[in-house]
């Protein structure tokens, strides 16, 4: 006599898989729409306790789309280490360096320098968060700008991309005006504009990138 043990039944279930490049795209989109809209934001800035509100929405903003962002970065460089791409991963590597100086830019923007100028002896405080923002916002750029340059022209000469060459080159070339104007500035020239818009058109294209990679056939 044989015993019957418990009947199983296979319910066919499959394991639904994202891969890291069509996570990491996502991210990528996501968090860069983000910092588009913060980017944004900082433009409609008339000073500090004017546009304290203004303030606190572009930071609390570009805190989450940051850490959304860097997320995104870090999957897509894990995927081309894989792939043997070391210039492509240390440049997205760079990006994502960047992300952390601009999580305490936003940091500060939304949540130091409105309650600091609000203080009744708090100018001189003011002056140097203010002059602390100033040059995170510099080192961060220039750590994007390089980033997307080495990055995205590793992605025009691969000979299997995962971004379009227009979009690749639409990206090192703002990259490399970001890099240019954040010097220009470390150097005493007045372009902080030309930075801040550089940032803007930056996040707008990584936008598409990331929407590429996110798309891309595996």
């Amino acid at each position: 006599m044989t015993e019957a043990g418990p009947a199983r039944l296979d319910l066919g279930e499959t394991e639904a898989r994202v891969s890291n490049l069509r996570a990491g795209g996502a991210a990528v989109a996501l968090g860069s729409f983000g910092v588009t809209v913060t980017s944004a934001l900082y433009a409609l800035l008339a000073g500090a306790l004017a546009g304290t509100r203004t303030m606190f929405a572009a930071g609390t903003v570009g805190i989450f789309s940051d850490l959304v962002m860097a997320v995104g970065a870090l999957l897509v460089a894990l995927e081309l280490a894989r792939r043997g791409r070391s210039l492509a991963v240390a440049g997205w590597i760079a990006i994502l360096l960047s992300i952390v100086v601009f999580t305490l830019v936003d940091a500060i923007v939304g949540y130091v320098l409105g309650p600091v100028a609000a203080l009744k002896d708090g100018a001189g405080a003011f002056t140097a968060f203010k002059r602390l923002f100033d040059v995170l916002f510099l080192l961060g750029t220039t750590a994007f700008g390089a980033g997307a340059m080495l990055a995205l022209t590793n992605e025009m000469r691969s000979a299997v991309p995962i971004v379009s060459k227009p979009v690749a080159l639409a990206g090192a070339l703002t990259g490399m005006a970001g890099v240019l104007a954040a010097a220009a500035c470390l150097a005493g020239f007045p372009l902080e504009q030309a930075v801040g818009l550089s940032i803007g058109l930056g996040s707008a294209v990584f936008v598409a990138i990331g929407a590429q990679i996110m798309l891309k056939p595996p």
